[in-house]
């Protein structure tokens, strides 16, 4: 069932409109009426706060989810999976899409629109930078991108079904919050952070294996291995580009938004090899 729930998910998504439900709005509204409310208590600026914000979202969904079990075939739950999925996999446009606005924008040599897609695939980090410089730094954000909006929503779905990927989703809009609202509090952000990164901690590793396999193996473990000592999404994008066959940084690089492209092919192949895991990981449950 879960692996049905994960195509049909993937077809629905690549439907849907940006926006609207699955949009980070609603949750920042929730989070900055809680905030406002919390504060004067000093219950905010801390982890009680964290929990203060996602525990009243979760449990409905792990209530729901318990609850429905198997009735009527287990469709009900196929139906909740599939709409965790969606929700997890974000609100905005989908990878293709961004991957196709920067390309474009590159080709034409329209350096704004390039610089703007770069921004949305980066999720707003990207800062300034060279237009010679853009595609090496929109390959590094687009796998950062494919984690966060597909890859670990994936695991913990597989994990612990609906929650986990409902859960993923609201730690990476409780991250957001953070980071858009300059008075979110150093406390609440600090413990957003460590939350976020404890839950990418094992679908990098996971991930970046799968990057191995379906590219460059020795490359992408040997920078996997030089890259021991940096921050995570640093050394999950640099792992991502070796499996792909492109130079260590330091190396001379000079991308195109054909690398781009390219990293969008391998992340494809990717979540195929995360597929047939899923369907083997099926398959010896039923034997």
């Amino acid at each position: 069932m879960k692996l049905i729930a994960l195509i049909a998910s993937l077809l629905v998504n690549s439907h849907l409109p940006p926006g609207g439900w699955r949009s980070a709005r609603g949750f920042y509204r929730y989070a900055a009426w809680l905030q406002a409310r919390l504060m004067p208590l000093h219950a905010w600026n801390h982890a009680c706060g964290l929990a203060l914000l996602l525990v009243p979202l979760l449990a409905p969904v792990a209530l729901l989810q318990w609850s429905l079990g198997d009735a009527l075939f287990g469709l009900p739950k196929l139906v909740l999976g599939i709409a965790a999925l969606c929700f997890a996999f974000g609100g905005g446009e989908t990878l293709e899409t961004e991957v196709a606005a920067f390309t474009a924008a590159w080709r034409r040599g329209d350096e704004a629109a390039a610089a703007a897609a770069l921004n949305d695939l980066s999720g707003g980090q990207a800062g300034e930078m060279a237009f010679e410089d853009l595609p090496e730094a929109a390959a590094g954000h687009l796998v950062l991108r494919a984690r966060t909006r597909l890859f670990a929503p994936v695991f913990w779905f597989v994990l612990l079904g609906p929650l986990g990927a409902f859960g993923y989703r609201l730690a990476v809009l409780a991250r957001g919050f953070g980071d858009c609202h300059d008075n979110a509090g150093p406390g609440y952000c600090g413990r957003a952070a460590e939350l976020l990164a404890l839950l990418d901690w094992l679908p990098d590793r996971l991930m970046a294996l799968a990057l191995a396999l379906a590219g460059h193996f020795g490359g992408a473990w040997a920078v996997w291995e030089q890259t021991a000592g940096e921050e995570a999404p640093r050394r999950l994008a640099e792992t991502g580009l070796a499996a792909l066959g492109i130079p260590p940084a330091g190396a001379p690089r000079d991308l195109t938004a054909e690398a781009v492209a390219d990293v969008h092919g391998l992340l494809r192949r990717t979540l195929y090899v995360w597929l047939a895991l899923v369907a083997a990981g099926v398959l010896l449950a039923i034997g």
